[in-house]
């Protein structure tokens, strides 16, 4: 039997072209923060920030140097419908860890990338946390509104399966953990960025 390799060339060419048109396609939100933040930051070489919330402003958190800022979703309950709820409102907050301010770890995390059909406004909310830099400031508020401030200290990729982020230590630190999937469209790892009380 013998194959047309120009013709079988063009078809595997072809589609290819269409699973990566549906790839865009599925995660276009993700895709138009990338290239906002790109053409804020490099293009017309602004710095993409906020300026800081105010104190009183409850449950909220901002990350100015990524022009991020959602609510906080607190839940009672670790199972996946709780969380997906959770996560159509903001950035959810993993029960029985620290409160923001308080000592231990704070625990959050948050989609960078969802479904189109899913609820929600924050399907990308942390799509740009990749981008974050050591020392950067995140602000976030608690139920009574106080602000706290941190700064980032380290920032990894981990397995979809580590759970050692959720650890409250020696409640002797007071420190703030976001979460999200990595890489875009897939939950096959999580990307993790710790940061620790001023």
């Amino acid at each position: 039997m013998k194959y047309n390799l120009p013709r079988l060339g063009r078809q595997i060419v072809g589609g290819l072209l269409v699973l990566v048109s549906l790839f865009v396609l599925i995660n276009w939100q993700f895709f138009v923060t990338q290239v906002g933040f790109w053409w804020q930051r490099d293009v017309l070489h602004r710095v993409v920030t906020l300026a800081p919330i105010i104190t009183g402003t409850p449950d909220t958190v901002q990350i100015p140097g990524l022009g991020i800022t959602a609510p906080l979703v607190y839940v009672d309950d670790t199972d996946v419908r709780t969380f997906q709820t959770g996560l159509a409102n903001g950035v959810v907050h993993y029960p029985d860890t620290a409160n923001p301010g308080g000592p231990g770890n704070a625990f959050y995390f948050g989609h960078s990338s969802d479904y189109i059909s899913k609820p929600g406004h924050y399907k990308t909310v942390f799509a740009l946390l990749p981008q974050i830099n050591l020392n950067d400031e995140i602000l976030i508020t608690n139920q009574q509104g106080r602000l706290f401030s941190y700064r980032v200290i380290s920032k990894q990729i981990v397995s979809a399966t580590a759970t050692e982020w959720l650890d409250q230590g020696d409640n002797h630190r007071r420190l703030l953990t976001l979460q999200t999937s990595y890489p875009i469209g897939t939950a096959l790892k999580r990307y993790i960025v710790q940061a620790e009380m001023n």
